[in-house]
């Protein structure tokens, strides 16, 4: 017999909240009151509405599903009304800074097609406290001992959506990430291997290079055997 899970990090998260990347159309920005369900009613968050939305990714081995209509909403926590965001908030570190990398301000990607992942960015450091001296921890060297404070929640998972770069099929990671899956799988398998992938929303390109019988030479592999059995495999140098 075997003992229950009992770390929160084994946990199923399941829902909205087990969504790790999606895609889609961003059509709305809004400052608005906190949702009922928010412990904090002092401040107030940012509303992003998306339209079009495809879930990519969830955490773990959770299921991936439909969004209803394609449509999606998620808030993240700002400020108190009349306040500006502090530089190391979770508005700043994980959207406004996520935009700067793409080249653009949140606002000047309404209307476009974009990819959000929950990704654990680094908000600030601050200094270990011991808790017997109530001073800083020292290191060998004598020197404060910091530790960071990443955008995750209890369980050490990332839980705010940031903007990230598309991977499509010109991507070398996603063409990695296949070439691995399917190495060694028959055509048959091969397919069923990415239609059923945690990423399957992301390879649709690859699916149809699949069935168009293009895929080997695209991920720069070669098919050893014959007919329906041939299998992928990495050429031989």
């Amino acid at each position: 017999m075997a003992l229950p899970v009992e770390s929160e990090k084994e946990l199923s998260i399941g829902g909205f909240q087990g969504i790790k990347k999606i895609r889609g159309l961003l059509v709305g920005i809004d400052v608005v009151d906190p949702p009922s369900m928010w412990e904090n009613q002092e401040k107030q968050v940012v509303k992003v509405d998306m339209e079009e939305t495809t879930v990519l990714e969830m955490f773990g081995d959770e299921d991936s599903f439909e969004l209803k209509d394609g449509k999606f909403s998620f808030y993240i926590p700002y400020v108190e009304a009349g306040k500006n965001p502090h530089k190391n908030s979770i508005y700043n570190r994980c959207w406004l800074e996520s935009a700067k990398e793409q080249g653009k301000k949140p606002s000047e990607l309404i209307g476009s097609i974009v990819t959000l992942e929950k990704q654990p960015r680094l908000l600030f450091q601050k200094y270990i406290i011991d808790p017997d001296t109530k001073k800083a921890k020292l290191d060998d060297d004598g020197e404060k001992v910091k530790e960071d404070i990443l955008a995750v929640n209890e369980a050490g998972l990332p839980n705010h959506f940031c903007f990230a770069a598309d991977e499509t099929a010109d991507s070398t990671s996603l063409q990695g990430y296949v070439r691995e899956k399917i190495v060694g799988l028959n055509r048959k398998a091969a397919l069923r291997k990415i239609l059923i992938d945690p990423k399957k929303a992301q390879l649709g390109e690859f699916k149809d290079m699949l069935n168009n019988g293009t895929l080997a030479d695209y991920l720069d592999l070669v098919l050893v055997g014959d007919g329906d059995n041939a299998k992928f495999q990495e050429p031989e140098m």
